[in-house]
């Protein structure tokens, strides 16, 4: 169990950093939801979708290429090449976004400056140049570096955001510190609005380069083709499927904002931002396990390793699905400020419920990287893309906000399945998953059964969903005990 608790170590590391992270997100969501309009917010939704987009396409996998090559040769090289890489081509794509933003403005239209794209370009440029000297951090077990880094930045990002969305437009409005108006309306434009979620974005994200000074330190900006081919060929399937990923995450903003408009994609979106309260452990878990699995790769003991890694993520995920969908009441409060952001938390128990399947594909998604066979990776994506372009078309019309949750419900199950399924062959990993959907159908009956007791004191309906996740919590330990073990068989469960 040694190595479950390094791994365990590590995650709560990367925990710190994503669950602060997110909480200080978290904290932009009452700032935005109680000073932009539902339509301003899907169109701030709408951008970042082409963000995360870009990231991808920017880092066209190479963080994962350099994991697994830094074990076939020298780990210097490999960050020299896929550093360098990285830079050259995000180099060129963030000046050809820049030049092309007017043109690209235009096309997006949905009152989108020309500024925002250029705020884009520079930030996706940065976002992409540290990618590799972060990966440099975890696959150097540094955890708690890259937590602070992280954090840090984080931080100021909502510190500013505060001051430009918040502070600056009250101090012009005369509700405090008025004499500092003048100063503030020479630097301040009241109808840039929106703008300023980029511009600050840019001005924190800027932090990452002497924050990470010592890692750009060490690279030399090269490219040697005979150990950078194979890496790009590792890569360039996990690119694909990154993209498909982004857009199974995503994708419903740029297609709802199609069919219903900026104002619903707008209301959906708190919703959706809510559930991402499930990936706090999944984006830990990630950054733990992807070095962690290919340092053991090796290990004899590695499938029953992983099936109890996969065994401890769920139990652990099934908790939290069942904490946030209970008590979606109390943090609705807390972070949405205008009673139009919570119309669409009725869908919420079912993209936790997509969140989690995602995690578990995550966990099964091991056996293609391992076996340096990522071509599976892309397939299952964009079938995953497939679906959740078919379904959020095809259901958004007929089910409202119920048709995009669905459809990611959907989409990971589908490719959880196909990825399990081909698993199997490929690398046995002897996965139990009975007593596990057992665990998940009452998580889902507690949360559905709980809805059923209408109380009319809001602090009573808070204290007894309280109570019932405590009920829950103490159920799950007691089945599961202090070390969440169970006996690992030898063939998969077919």
């Amino acid at each position: 169990m040694s190595q479950l608790r390094k791994l365990a170590g590590q995650t709560a590391y990367y925990g710190i950093s994503s669950i602060l992270g997110r909480v200080l997100n978290f904290l932009l969501l009452p700032i935005w939801t109680a000073r932009l309009v539902t339509e301003e917010y899907g169109s701030v939704t709408y951008l970042y979708t082409y963000l995360a987009l870009g990231l991808v396409i920017y880092t066209f996998g190479m963080e994962t290429a350099f994991f697994r090559f830094s074990r076939k040769i020298d780990a210097r090289q490999a960050y020299h090449n896929a550093a360098t890489a990285v830079l050259l081509v995000s180099g060129l794509l963030s000046g050809l976004l820049y030049v092309g933003a007017p043109g690209i403005a235009r096309w997006l239209d949905k009152g989108i400056q020309t500024e925002y794209i250029q705020y884009m370009a520079a930030i996706l440029f940065i976002d992409a140049v540290v990618a590799i000297p972060f990966a440099k951090l975890r696959l150097e077990e540094r955890p708690l570096k890259f937590a602070l880094i992280k954090t840090g930045v984080i931080t100021i990002t909502i510190l500013l955001n505060l001051l430009f969305i918040i502070v600056f437009p009250d101090i012009l409005q005369g509700k405090y510190l008025s004499s500092l108006s003048g100063f503030v309306e020479s630097f301040y434009k009241t109808d840039y609005g929106v703008g300023y979620i980029f511009q600050v974005n840019l001005m924190a994200n800027l932090l990452y380069i002497p924050f990470l000074w010592s890692e750009f330190k060490s690279l030399r900006l090269r490219i040697h083709w005979p150990t950078f081919k194979p890496m790009l060929n590792y890569g360039l399937p996990i690119f694909l499927m990154g993209l498909g990923g982004i857009f199974n995450e995503q994708g419903y903003s740029l297609i709802m904002i199609e069919l219903l408009g900026e104002s619903e994609l707008g209301v959906f979106s708190s919703a959706v931002k809510l559930s991402v309260i499930m990936m706090l452990g999944i984006q830990a878990f990630r950054y733990a396990a992807e070095p962690f699995f290919f340092n053991h790769a090796e290990n004899r003991e590695a499938p029953a390793l992983f099936a109890k890694i996969m065994h401890y993520f769920i139990v652990f995920n099934i908790f939290m699905m069942v904490a946030v969908a209970l008590n979606i009441d109390l943090i609705s409060d807390l972070f949405l400020r205008k009673p139009e952001y919570k119309q669409a938390l009725y869908v919420l128990p079912v993209l936790l419920l997509a969140k989690l399947l995602y995690g578990i594909y995550v966990n099964l998604s091991v056996w293609f990287k391992l076996k340096d066979k990522t071509i599976f990776g892309t397939y299952f994506a964009l079938i995953g893309a497939v679906v959740t372009l078919a379904g959020n078309v095809l259901l958004i019309p007929l089910l409202g906000y119920y048709g995009s949750a669905f459809a990611s419900l959907l989409c990971y199950a589908v490719m959880s399945f196909l990825c399990y399924q081909k698993g199997k062959s490929e690398f046995a990993i002897p996965y139990r998953f009975k007593p596990l959907a057992g665990y998940l159908l009452l998580a889902m009956g507690v949360i559905y059964g709980v809805e059923f007791i209408q109380l009319t004191n809001g602090w009573l309906s808070y204290g007894l969903d309280l109570f019932v996740t405590l009920i829950f919590a103490v159920f799950m330990y007691l089945r599961e005990g202090k070390s969440l073990n169970y006996k690992t068989v030898s063939n998969p469960t077919r």
